[in-house]
């Protein structure tokens, strides 16, 4: 009968240590999410502000390099959230304060210097 119990316990270390591990792992998505999201803004201010159509390809290349700083740590539907999330935010701030804006500046800025490299 020890034995069993002993087992129990080992299955139930086993359990919670990958329950942490999942717990630690999430907690680091979600700090990557801001990272995500800001470089998404960016691409979405070009969109907005110069009238940029990006090609399928384009946009592979920039999700790549937008990977490579998260670490590849956020899921596809995660992704999809953050961006629809960040275009939102860049039509109100585009729509409220204009292209000019200090906001749009930086991610204007943000676009040109990390992702427009990979899209030409």
């Amino acid at each position: 009968m020890p034995v069993m119990i002993r087992r129990f316990a080992l299955i139930g270390l086993v359990l919670a240590g990958a329950a942490g591990g999942i717990a630690a792992a999430r907690a680091d998505d979600e700090a990557m999410e801001p990272v995500w999201k800001r470089y998404w803004m960016a691409i979405e201010a070009e969109k907005q502000c110069n009238n940029v159509d990006f090609s399928q390809a384009q946009y592979d290349a920039m999700v790549h390099v937008i990977n490579m700083k998260v670490n590849y740590g956020i899921g596809a539907g995660r992704r999809h959230q953050l961006m629809s999330d960040a275009k939102s935010e860049v039509y109100d701030l585009a729509f409220k304060y204009g292209c000019n804006s200090p906001e749009l500046t930086n991610l204007l800025a943000l676009y040109r210097s990390e992702l427009a490299p990979v899209v030409k």
